[in-house]
């Protein structure tokens, strides 16, 4: 069986960052039918500006084309002040682009969080909605909101907590789940030849 496409991101730029780690983790533990590409050039993306969609750069045609040819979007999701950073913000708002034919439309999302003491839930709950609205499959259980694990995880996505292992490792399985679910509502649905 061909495996699953999905591409990841961190929303951090900090060298350390514990939600950079949580992505590398994801790739290394994804299960066999979950291929995941790692991508870290979305601090080049413009800001968020629709001037740009009739003329778009690159660098957003290359974001929006790798989103249309993957199955799902894993995301390292700092929060600060209560809220997704803006280099996250910034790259799922284009992800929701251009509104009649939105890149992230039919989509696993899922995210993952190493944040402060509330785990990244509020920068969670915000995109959750947002882009479930939009169009993207939101693949919201398990969740993985860590708090206060900067000690536990190493940069190169390893850890020696088996339960942050487990909870990552549910996770990818959990996209999918949801990738098989979403196939059989779209055979199930399909128009007989």
């Amino acid at each position: 069986m061909t495996p699953y496409r999905a591409i990841a991101f961190s929303g951090s730029l900090r060298d350390g960052s514990s939600n950079t780690a949580l992505v590398r983790m994801a790739q290394r533990l994804a299960p066999p039918q979950l291929a995941v590409e790692i991508i870290d050039w979305l601090d080049q993306l413009p800001w968020m500006n629709p001037d740009l969609e009739p003329d778009p750069p690159a660098i957003l045609q290359q974001w929006w084309t790798a989103l249309r040819d993957a199955d799902a979007l894993i995301v390292g999701m700092p929060e600060y002040n209560w809220s997704p950073t803006p280099l996250a913000k910034n790259a799922l708002d284009w992800a929701t682009r251009p509104p009649d034919d939105r890149a992230i439309a039919g989509t696993a999302v899922a995210f993952l969080s190493a944040a402060g003491r509330g785990g990244g839930a509020n920068a969670q709950a915000n995109l959750t909605t947002i882009l479930g609205y939009l169009g993207a499959h939101m693949v919201e259980e398990p969740p993985v909101r860590l708090s206060s694990v900067a000690d536990r995880l190493r940069a190169d996505g390893t850890t020696d907590d088996p339960e942050i292992e487990e909870a990552v490792r549910a996770k990818m399985e959990a996209v999918v789940e949801a990738l098989r679910a979403r196939d059989a509502a779209a055979t199930d649905t399909a128009p007989e030849a």
